[in-house]
């Protein structure tokens, strides 16, 4: 039984506790019936779970324990739901009051409850007897009270655990929340899903084109994550990402998480939820169970709702993200923008200064954007300015800075770079720049010119415009020539 069930409640009132409600109506059968020893065994899982007794040997106590609960006396009294007498039936080694008694009579009834047969009570007696009409009806009597009893102390202690299961959500949604700027918010939204659903392992899945792959995991090894690869359609998991929804798969279900996982990532029960984002679905998030355990929708929804707060989290990690990044970089071409720039090149000019060496700088500028923008449309501007902002990347090196500087000008800033460094990169850009324009369609080409300057020291001021009128009067000299 739960922790909770079995733990008296915080009114320390004995009609809520579960454990005390046993062993009371367990004393007044045993009394009623003047009988030397008996259990109670509650229905889990397709099995009888020992709840309390008395007066039992541990030889007897080790037979009965985990009792499939269709075997013997008590499986006949949850199928008849009646009063069921056997006597001279077991062996002596299994029913024992004490070591050494003989077979003895056994007594069964069930706790009927309002729902379901909620389990069986259990009296032995040494010695063969009979037991009257007026002792059964006491025993059913007792059995049909103490039913409603338990009914009454499992529903409180639901409802405490429904309020506590809420709490541990507000919980959780606030640790994740505290969590987006840090680096490891998965991480933290798979702790909190495996502690707020009491299971052992969790893993946050992705939707890599038709199949589902585990992004992140908890409690599963890093082999297992490998391993982890389900197609979307015609899987459980599949199922909740296309729908929606919410899945539980068992166990030994083919297919279910991909190949057999390891022994020690084994687990009985996956619950999977899938993460719908204002923007899509970024894919599924499930918790697994080690043990046999029955989900109920109070379940599903309490996993939905956590998975609903981690997607907000998500999508605010990203708007973080997206702010941070737009705050630096141009939104057309993807390079810096000026603001950066202008904060990169004060600083590059400062360590110069300390330190000495040299910068330089590429100033470049589209040739023809007017005439493509008015003949093909903005589109085909915004295109060249693309093209161009990716050629300069893939021509600089790891530590110069591709910025766009307004309109159809960029800049190359190149710290550390002389005159020879600068004029080696500007050649590869034409280079580049010639390559494209020989594999692209499109009626308008790529074509640019360009400022070269490099400095150091006391001459770094007027870097930048140096650079700028350089390539101005590139420009000037290319519409002498071809007019």
């Amino acid at each position: 039984m739960d922790a909770a069930a079995t733990s008296g409640s915080a009114t320390g009132d004995s009609a809520f506790d579960v454990t005390s409600v046993l062993e009371s109506g367990l004393h007044d059968v045993l009394t009623g019936l003047g009988a030397e020893g008996g259990w109670i065994s509650l229905v889990r899982d397709d099995a009888l779970e020992l709840a309390c007794h008395r007066g039992i040997s541990a030889e007897c106590l080790a037979s009965i324990a985990g009792t499939p609960s269709d075997r013997g006396p008590a499986g006949l009294a949850l199928t008849s739901r009646d009063v069921v007498v056997v006597a001279d039936t077991m062996e002596p080694s299994a029913l024992p009051v004490r070591a050494g008694d003989g077979p003895g009579v056994v007594l069964a009834a069930p706790l009927d409850g309002e729902a379901r047969v909620l389990g069986v009570v259990v009296a032995v007696c040494r010695q063969a007897r009979v037991f009257s009409q007026a002792e059964t009806d006491l025993v059913r009597a007792t059995a049909s009270k103490l039913a409603a009893a338990v009914d009454h102390a499992l529903l409180f202690h639901e409802q405490l655990k429904y309020i506590e299961r809420q709490h541990r959500l507000l919980e959780a949604a606030e640790t994740i929340s505290r969590s987006i700027d840090s680096g490891g918010l998965e991480t933290t939204i798979l702790a909190e899903a495996a502690r707020l659903m009491d299971a052992q392992k969790s893993a946050l899945l992705a939707v890599r084109g038709d199949v589902l792959v585990a992004a992140e995991v908890f409690g599963l090894s890093e082999r297992s994550k490998e391993l982890f690869v389900v197609p979307l359609e015609g899987s459980p998991l599949g199922q909740a990402v296309l729908s929606g929804g919410t899945v539980v798969v068992e166990n030994g279900r083919p297919g279910a998480v991909g190949p057999d996982l390891r022994s020690d990532d084994a687990w009985q029960v996956l619950l999977a939820t899938s993460l719908q984002s204002y923007r899509g679905t970024y894919g599924a998030i499930c918790v697994f169970f080690e043990r046999p355990r029955e989900v109920r929708e109070q379940d599903k929804t309490l996993f939905r709702t956590f998975a609903a707060h981690a997607t907000i989290s998500l999508d605010n990690r990203r708007l973080m993200q997206e702010k941070d990044q737009m705050a630096v970089h141009d939104g057309l071409t993807g390079v810096y923008n000026r603001s950066y720039l202008e904060l990169a090149l004060a600083r590059t000019s400062k360590e110069v200064r300390r330190n000495g060496g040299t910068v330089s700088v590429l100033f470049l500028d589209v040739d023809g954007m007017k005439e493509a923008n008015d003949t093909y449309g903005h589109p085909a501007g915004d295109t060249l300015l693309c093209d161009l902002a990716g050629l300069l990347e893939e021509s600089c090196r790891e530590t110069d800075i591709v910025a766009r500087y307004g309109g159809d000008e960029f800049v190359v800033l190149m710290p550390g770079a002389d005159e020879e460094g600068a004029r080696r990169v500007a050649a590869k850009i034409e280079t580049v720049i010639a390559r494209h324009n020989a594999t692209v369609t499109r009626p308008w080409r790529l074509a640019v010119s360009m400022g070269r300057h490099s400095a150091g020291g006391l001459d770094i001021d007027g870097l930048l415009q140096e650079a700028d009128r350089r390539m101005y009067a590139t420009k000037r000299q290319r519409a002498r020539a071809s007019g």
